[in-house]
């Protein structure tokens, strides 16, 4: 961000803002009962917030494109949009599909694919295979095979470690600015700007995430951790890109034998860090 690039992640993250602001006000006016759920705290909450994430990434990426400059890094950025937007777009809408859906039976990759073998398409195997898609769309920005299967493997994990992150008020927001502010700092610059829009969303969806005036939902928390995914994807050089996907990957192991909730519960700094900010 010291580039000559400021001015347009600047202008990106507040059309990003603004974008996702608006469309939040009227997803959270408009919901459906049937995208309402029962938070930790025994409130009903809607889970729209990933109307305004969607909304933010577009409206970001159509601010950058218009003002961008015919510069190396905004060439860069213009590939990498693509690939931001698919991967916003099949994850929001696979994990729409699975919020209206509601609360299912199955858990888990297990769970999941068991009832695929019985015949039962869930939610979640819709989301298996559009994080498949999402990972293909990442993957072709990607130099290398082993990269492109790093990438194709790091974006659906990452996004369905931020949908297990989504059980409290603000966690996966958190999780999302602790890897983004690195991310913009540190890593792929065409990739930060074309993620503006994200966290000009993130500015305006945590506040309403925290205060339990609304939720990611799958349809915000899917996107936010798969774009996540990607930047992580290309700001790490070998051998620490491989490194993170087996973190992640063993995360989401992890996850079907443990809850993340009573770790995090159970570890005094983790709780800590949790409730910041929660009302």
């Amino acid at each position: 961000m010291i580039g000559g690039w400021a001015r347009e992640f600047v202008v990106a993250c507040g059309a990003g803002a603004a974008g996702c602001l608006l469309t939040t006000l009227v997803a959270l006016r408009t919901a459906p009962e049937s995208l309402e759920r029962i938070n930790v705290n025994g409130r009903r909450v809607p889970a729209v917030l990933g109307f305004g994430i969607v909304t933010g990434v577009v409206s970001g990426l159509f601010a950058s494109t218009w003002l961008g400059s015919a510069t190396l890094l905004w060439v860069s950025a213009l590939g990498y949009s693509a690939s931001v937007l698919a991967v916003a777009g099949v994850m929001f809408s696979a994990g729409l599909l699975d919020d209206r859906k509601g609360d299912e039976a199955a858990r888990g990759f297990r769970g999941h694919l068991g009832a695929a073998r019985r015949g039962a398409i869930t939610g979640g195997l819709v989301k298996i295979a559009a994080g498949g898609l999402a990972g293909l769309g990442a993957a072709l920005s990607a130099a290398g095979v082993l990269m492109k299967i790093e990438m194709f493997l790091l974006v659906p994990l990452t996004a369905n470690l931020f949908n297990l992150l989504d059980r409290a008020p603000g966690r996966a927001a958190k999780a999302g600015w602790l890897l983004v502010v690195p991310l913009v700092l540190f890593g792929d610059p065409g990739w930060a700007l074309a993620a503006a829009g994200l966290i000009g969303a993130l500015v305006v969806v945590t506040p309403f995430d925290l205060r339990e005036r609304g939720m990611l939902g799958d349809a915000g928390a899917n996107p936010l951790g798969a774009i996540i995914g990607f930047g992580t994807g290309l700001a790490l050089p070998e051998p620490f890109r491989a490194a993170a996907v087996l973190v992640v990957a063993g995360l989401n192991l992890a996850s079907e034998t443990r809850s993340f909730s009573h770790v995090i519960e159970s570890t005094p700094w983790l709780r800590r860090l949790d409730r910041i900010g929660r009302k």
